[in-house]
């Protein structure tokens, strides 16, 4: 069989006719900063290297099992889970991107029965997803805040439950991202606690199976610098087609869909470089004692640039 595979490749090969390059896989959850790159592979595939395949999962717990299943080559997911991946040793990872910081697109929200529980002193029924990025918000919120760690009784859901929980009063408050808060805020929710408060620290990132990055590397530099920088020319106009996708995507109106976008500060490749070459390795540090103060990890243990991103 392998003697006839490379019979039928070399028969090709001199017909001038090359076999398409391998399938591969690109997952992110549904937060909204990774919209513009979902909305371009619906409306504009040619920007995309041949036979990449882009997928919106439901969370990043979603994004991390695909990789850890080898279902997914590449991940878009925020710097905390990233981290917190690689540091749980397996299969390593580089990272390929810095795609955005998060400037209040993610928040603590708190329901009716919030304020009341807290001045009583009495346990507050946070939900959240399983996620290493809702622990690391928690943490930070409870750091900054003063509340007791004691007086919390964490609840586990789906982001595409939050908004219900919190109406029905299954727990006092939610702790999620955009489109999702928009959501709750409609319904009444109060923000108390955002990625405003903590500038800088909620960045999301694109990685890389190393040893994926060296087998593709000339298709993923090309998708996590050309492909993404276009993505980003797409929504300078807001009355494009991938503007119009983008708003199909999240289920918000025009208006609230440029709301949240306006709190996420996006890189372009060139800003992206100037980051992983000058602040990276200071803010994973400073994530990765966040996680291990946390609990969430043991050790941290360090995310490489990808090969030939900074050259």
């Amino acid at each position: 069989m392998k003697k006839l595979l490379g019979l039928i490749a070399f028969i090709l090969t001199m017909s001038g006719c090359q076999p398409p390059p391998e399938p591969l896989s690109i997952v992110g959850n549904a937060g909204i900063g990774f919209h513009p790159v979902y909305a371009q592979h619906l409306v504009h595939p040619e920007q995309h290297p041949e036979n990449i395949n882009v997928t919106m999962l439901v969370s990043d717990i979603s994004v991390v099992r695909m990789l850890t299943n080898n279902a997914a080559d590449v991940g878009m997911l925020s710097l905390d889970n990233a981290l917190a991946l690689q540091s749980r040793g397996g299969d390593q990872y580089c990272v390929a991107r810095v795609i955005f910081s998060s400037h209040g697109a993610d928040a603590v929200i708190a329901g009716r029965s919030f304020a009341s529980k807290l001045l009583a002193g009495k346990p507050i029924r946070v939900g959240m997803e399983d996620s290493t990025l809702s622990r690391y918000i928690m943490a930070r919120w409870l750091q900054q805040t003063g509340i007791d760690d004691s007086l919390i009784q964490r609840r586990m859901l789906v982001p595409n439950g939050h908004a219900s929980a919190l109406m029905s009063n299954d727990v006092d408050v939610i702790i999620t991202y955009a489109p999702f808060t928009r959501h709750l805020i409609d319904d009444g929710g109060l923000v108390i606690f955002s990625s405003q408060d903590i500038p800088d620290e909620i960045i999301d990132v694109m990685i890389v199976r190393t040893q994926t990055w060296d087998e593709h590397r000339e298709r993923l530099l090309e998708f996590a610098t050309v492909s993404w920088d276009a993505a980003l020319a797409n929504i300078a106009e807001a009355e494009s087609e991938v503007m119009e996708t983008i708003a199909k995507l999240s289920e918000l109106p025009q208006p609230e869909l440029l709301s949240l976008m306006s709190q996420i500060k996006y890189f372009s490749a060139a800003a992206s470089a100037e980051f992983l070459q000058q602040d990276f390795e200071q803010t994973s540090t400073l994530i990765g004692d966040q996680l291990i103060n946390a609990g969430v990890i043991a050790q941290l243990q360090r995310l490489p640039v990808c090969a030939g991103i900074l050259e």
